[in-house]
């Protein structure tokens, strides 16, 4: 299955004081992009960053929605983030149900 990942940054200012910005940052951020750039290097995902924004995109493979949701819930980010998920159908299935619909 595939999944169109949305995420936007919350804007935590008020939540997360000045002196402990970094420490996520280092802890929790960073670590989430490895484990992205991870699952894009085992060939389950491609996407990135929007350049100059604070969010991205990709296209996430996964054997069921309970894998997709306790992968994302594995994100060290997942709570700082605001997510849009959906599912995709593939191009060639499409292309092979548009003709049993015509008929």
């Amino acid at each position: 299955m595939m999944f169109l990942v949305r995420g936007e940054n919350i804007d935590s200012g008020y939540l997360i004081p000045p002196d402990q910005l970094f420490p996520v940052l280092e802890q929790r951020v960073v670590a989430g992009f490895q484990m992205l750039a991870a699952r894009v290097a085992q060939g389950k995902a491609m996407g990135g960053v929007f350049p100059g924004e604070r969010g991205g995109a990709l296209v996430l493979e996964a054997d069921s929605l309970e894998e997709l949701d306790a992968f994302m819930n594995s994100l060290p980010f997942f709570g700082l983030i605001k997510w849009d998920i959906k599912p995709l159908m593939p191009f060639s299935t499409i292309a092979e149900k548009i003709p049993q619909y015509l008929s």
